[in-house]
Formats: C-alpha cells, structure tokens, sequence
C-alpha cells in the first residue's frame, strides 16, 4: 500500500547463560529445554507491551466466543514470538516476564552481552515511559 514502518523498538542483551538439557526457564516453568542451549536475557516484556494483545470484551458475546475459540486453538499450535540479532531471527522461550524475556540463542556463538535486539511491539501498547529517539 506504500506504507512504511517508520520506527523499530530496540534493547539489548544483558545476560547470557548456557543451560543444560532438561533445564526449566520462566515462570512455572513453562519451557524445558530439549538439549543443551545457551539463552540471552532482554530486559523487555509486557510491562513494555512485548506480546501485548487487546483484551476480550466481557460485554460482547460473540467476542468471548471468538476468543475462547482462539485460546482453544492455542491449545494444538505454539506460536513463537521471535526477536532479530544481527539480522537473524531467533525464538523467544518460556513466558514472557513482566520485565525480561528469554531469547534462544544455540548455534550463535557469535551474539554477546550488549548486543541490539530488535522486537515487534504495536506501538500503541509501548510503555509511554519508553525513551523515544527521532532520526
């Protein structure tokens, strides 16, 4: 349509850790490792509106229908939410933290402690409080 996205949110990486097969990450521990990984830590989530969506409005029937129907579908697929490094593309693991996310980084022996990392955030659900930069 000729639009162009004309910002991009931005971190960095601030902790790395390898982690050994079987290894629980996030809250409940909601991601278990399959093999030995090494992970990184961004200090960005939901607080600052990563993986934020619209909430379903209580009031409406066939929302609530439409909502419960996708929470169900959510059940059989597992949708990842990714994250680029150096332009390549890596998963985000567990349960997004009110203030961190962990990102898989195995087989990137490259990628170290500051790198940026760029994420999809809508910007209407960014934090107002995030420092904004105009080029």
């Amino acid at each position: 349509m000729g639009l162009k996205r004309i910002g991009r949110f931005k971190s960095e990486i601030v902790s790395i850790k390898e982690v050994p097969k079987g290894y629980n990450i996030s809250y409940s521990n909601e991601f278990k490792t399959n093999t030995k990984a090494r992970i990184a830590v961004i200090p960005v989530g939901y607080m600052d509106g990563l993986n934020v969506k619209n909430g379903r409005d209580s009031f409406n029937f066939k929302n609530n229908i439409i909502s419960i129907c996708m929470e169900i579908k959510k059940l059989f697929t597992k949708p990842t939410l990714k994250v680029i490094i150096k332009d390549r593309k890596f998963n985000v693991i567990g349960r997004i933290g009110m203030y961190h996310a962990i990102v898989d980084i195995t087989g990137a022996n490259d990628i170290n402690l500051g790198d940026e990392v760029y994420l999809s955030i809508a910007p209407i659900y960014t934090n107002l409080n995030i420092r904004r930069e105009y080029i």
